[in-house]
């Protein structure tokens, strides 16, 4: 902390993910200095993820500004309509204190198992997507997670050095909310087989909104291309009778796509089937062809495929 009558840092300027970490002299009187000097020098297991990842042909973030917004969901449909597409599909669940990828993908419950190659991933069975998440490590589903942050990047590097993903086109990475160890330690690991991009999930609240704007700066910051947004539950469709009723009638989703000049991927209404098909573990996109969600899923996945193999 800085003495008494000084001001305070702006913490944005935190070089933790710089050749400056605990050097630098705003990392002066920081908790987080020694840490941060001690992750210095070259990473023994680099050669092993590059080996692992090279394999991969695109890598792709799913990310949010906060929770609740069902960017989980999104993962998962995305990656059941890309396999959908005969896409070979890997789903790298990031977030350590609160999986819910086993259970969107019918894996809850099943073991690990660690072979010569390294962790065997689970595989989804109406998809056939390829799956690791620490729910599928711990015990029971009701067994809390209460890791501090050096524990959960080891074990991140892990999921994506040790996990015998084999060849796939696409390996989605489903972050937590935010911007803070989760998403450095993947970037830093991912650094020489760098993700195509960033997918950008949020509900239309301004709330929600107002941190999209940090998950922009963020990614700008750590050099990740923002491939889009995706307006999640923006509408509802009523069980009843089929009609779509606006949520958020404002034109935040427009303003801010139009204010760093991102494309708006998709836009998701709330529908009650898919939502209890989603939490039932079901092939949402085979068993719910006609739903608004799933052709705008199937859209989006086929927009993504172009904009990934149209990069430089």
């Amino acid at each position: 902390m800085d003495r008494p009558g000084t001001p305070e840092r702006d913490i944005s300027e935190c070089p933790s993910d710089t050749a400056e970490a605990g050097k630098a002299s705003v990392c002066e009187g920081c908790p987080g200095q020694a840490y941060c000097q001690s992750q210095g020098g070259v990473d023994p297991d680099q050669e092993a993820v590059d080996l692992r990842m090279g394999a991969i042909k695109h890598k792709i973030l799913v990310l949010s500004g906060k929770g609740g917004v069902g960017k989980s969901t999104v993962a998962s449909l995305l990656a059941g309509a890309l396999a959908s597409r005969s896409q070979k599909v890997g789903v790298v669940d990031l977030d350590i204190c609160g999986p819910s990828i086993p259970k969107l993908l019918d894996v809850e419950g099943k073991p690990i198992v660690n072979s010569q190659y390294g962790w065997k991933p689970l595989v989804s069975p109406h998809y056939n997507v390829k799956v690791m998440s620490v729910g599928s490590l711990l015990a029971s589903d009701t067994n809390s997670v209460v890791f501090r942050g050096p524990r959960k990047s080891g074990l991140i590097k892990r999921f994506i050095k040790d996990t015998y993903w084999g060849r796939l086109d696409f390996l989605i990475c489903d972050t937590p909310p935010g911007t803070s160890d989760e998403h450095l330690t993947v970037i830093k690991v991912l650094k020489n087989v760098k993700p195509d991009g960033a997918i950008i999930v949020t509900t239309l609240q301004q709330v929600a909104l107002a941190t999209i704007r940090k998950e922009i700066n963020f990614c700008k910051k750590m050099g990740v291309r923002v491939l889009g947004l995706v307006g999640n539950m923006e509408s509802y469709i009523c069980p009843c009778c089929g009609e779509i009723s606006e949520l958020f009638p404002s034109k935040g989703l427009e303003n801010l796509a139009a204010e760093f000049n991102i494309p708006i991927l998709g836009r998701l209404p709330l529908d009650q089937e898919v939502t209890q098909s989603c939490e039932a573990g079901n092939n949402v996109i085979s068993d719910l062809q006609t739903s608004p969600i799933v052709i705008e899923m199937l859209n989006m996945a086929e927009n993504i495929r172009n904009v990934v193999d149209n990069l430089t």
